[in-house]
């Protein structure tokens, strides 16, 4: 394992922001807007406490949990759902999207990260229990980022494995997780074998596959069953939200957010200014009321009407009244659904957080939820960063080590790496031919400024406007004849695209476009574990993975 300082990816790779720098290299700098260190277990004790204290309803949450995990085929977890029955059980949570086969990387990273730490805190704090919690976020309605999954196929192309549902295309799809495969399920899974290349592994892994995504079951029990499957030996815990009993529990959340809009976000917008000033970039935006409305298959925003005490639906000619959205909740607390912003209360409202994994687009959202966490009277849990990862390949590190490429060259300036490959691969030195005549033409244009210098002062002026632009032109013949060797070099050309791919797909960082599915083809479902026995969960840098 091999880390890369995350400067070296801001700001060119999505989800790194000035303020997840700051978090990681410089926590002081930004504590006052977190609750806790996140590399500080000293002061951890009294945070244990607090949440132990204040939290409620254990029995209820776990025999949803139980039920849930047993549906969703996850036997695997039922010791860690005893232990949470416990009253010095505490939870790691992360959570994402129900992604198709998981998602991008990242995903099996922040899995990772969490069971990582909650074997951590367990030996540490042996008077308590800690136990792997993946909260399902199963009512986001974004379809079109859940739908699919990228892969390189059989001849190292990107493709996206992409479900439809046969209705086709829809605005507002509703809560993603409730969406159930159809027939074209099936062609889905037939273009992921066809594609896949052949290997020692894959019909196990399609036959993993298959045995979770099938016709009539929903995206958050075949996320749920994929999953849990890959991370059987860990003993991981899912959370669906979406369930009426849980959605019973979180009344008082909805009903304190109902009663007293906007008070939550005009805080949110307060500290989102106070971000600002200091050039941080406030990643979540507050709605006059954080609550979205299932109505009619979809998810849509709830906002103050224009006439007063009256509510409407963002997108929908739909009003009702406060009296009308307060029987909703007494009725049917499912058809309601928190924001971004209130999803993380009502998470730690449900669970005993002692901890959350999240990505750098979460941490720095993190920042302004502190005020969220003090009107709720919910204890804000550590805010801990999940592991940041690469895998490379020994096809990829061949050519790495062929051109004696340093991994943060990949990283800091690409298109240099580019040209270092294509100018090391040719017959003639390139760099060596235009540095001398670059030196040789600079040598000349000084000894013309000196003379003429020397009979007008004022002329020195005009050799340097000169130079700059003959420099200029001979930097352009350069990169001109670097381009046509390279276009030329088809050979060259398919090593740097290799590279590219594999390590920068789409211009962003491998974890956040790449499916485990394609690694777990090639190396097998026991890759899982040396992820988890490779990656570390202390080294807060991006880490390089050589498999």
């Amino acid at each position: 394992m091999q880390p890369v300082n995350f400067r070296y990816l801001f700001p060119n790779y999505g989800g790194l922001t000035l303020l997840f720098i700051d978090y990681i290299y410089n926590f002081k700098s930004v504590k006052e807007f977190y609750n806790h260190d996140f590399n500080d277990f000293d002061n951890l004790p009294s945070l244990i406490e607090t949440v132990l204290k204040n939290y409620k309803n254990r029995g209820e949450v776990v025999q949803v949990l139980k039920r849930q995990n047993f549906s969703y085929g996850n036997h695997y977890a039922s010791e860690n759902l005893e232990l949470l029955s416990r009253d010095n059980t505490l939870a790691v949570v992360t959570g994402q999207q129900v992604g198709f086969l998981s998602g991008p990387l990242y995903t099996i990273y922040k899995i990772i990260t969490a069971i990582k730490l909650s074997h951590f805190l367990s030996e540490k704090f042996p008077d308590y229990n800690f136990v792997p919690v993946f909260y399902l976020e199963s009512e986001d309605h974004d379809f079109f980022e859940a739908n699919h999954a990228k892969i390189f196929n059989a001849n190292n192309e990107l493709i996206k494995v992409e479900f439809v549902p046969a209705d086709g295309f829809k605005e507002n799809y509703g809560p993603v997780g409730e969406i159930k495969f159809d027939d074209g399920i099936e062609n889905v899974l037939q273009k992921l074998k066809d594609e896949l290349q052949d290997s020692e592994f894959k019909e196990a892994v399609l036959s993993l596959v298959n045995s979770a995504y099938q016709k009539d079951i929903s995206f958050v029990e075949a996320f749920a069953r994929y999953v849990g499957e890959l991370f059987k030996n860990f003993g991981l815990i899912f959370l669906n939200p979406n369930d009426a009993n849980l959605k019973k529990l979180l009344t008082p959340v909805f009903e304190k957010e109902i009663d007293e809009h906007p008070k939550l976000s005009n805080r949110i917008i307060d500290v989102s200014a106070e971000l600002e000033k200091r050039n941080y970039h406030a990643q979540a935006k507050p709605r006059a009321i954080n609550l979205f409305l299932l109505y009619r298959g979809g998810r849509y925003p709830i906002e103050p009407a224009d006439e007063e005490g009256m509510f409407r639906l963002k997108g929908v000619r739909f009003k009702f009244s406060k009296g009308e959205l307060k029987h909703i909740l007494e009725t049917n607390p499912q058809a309601l659904s928190p924001n971004v912003i209130l999803r993380p209360i009502c998470q730690d409202t449900l669970l005993p957080t002692i901890s959350y994994i999240a990505g750098p687009s979460e941490i720095a959202y993190f920042a302004q939820l502190k005020p969220a966490y003090v009107y709720f009277g919910v204890p804000m849990p550590v805010i801990f960063p999940r592991i940041s990862a690469t895998l490379i390949e020994p096809k990829v590190r061949k050519v790495l080590e062929k051109y004696n490429i340093n991994i943060h060259e990949i990283f800091s300036d690409f298109p240099s790496v580019a040209k270092k490959i294509t100018a090391e691969s040719l017959d003639v030195d390139i760099d060596g031919f235009f540095h001398t005549v670059r030196s040789r033409i600079e040598s000349l244009l000084g000894e013309i400024k000196d003379f003429v210098s020397n009979i007008e002062p004022s002329l020195g002026g005009a050799v340097d406007n000169s130079s700059s632009k003959i420099l200029y032109h001979i930097n352009s013949i350069y990169e001109k004849t670097i381009n046509m060797n390279q276009k030329r070099n088809e050979i060259v050309a398919k090593q740097i695209e290799k590279l590219k791919l594999n390590l920068l797909p789409e211009d962003e960082l491998q974890e956040r476009v790449l499916n485990i599915t394609y690694f777990l083809n090639k190396y097998g479902p026991s890759l899982i574990n040396r992820l988890f026995d490779d990656l570390e969960m202390f080294e807060f840098n991006h880490q390089i993975l050589y498999l």
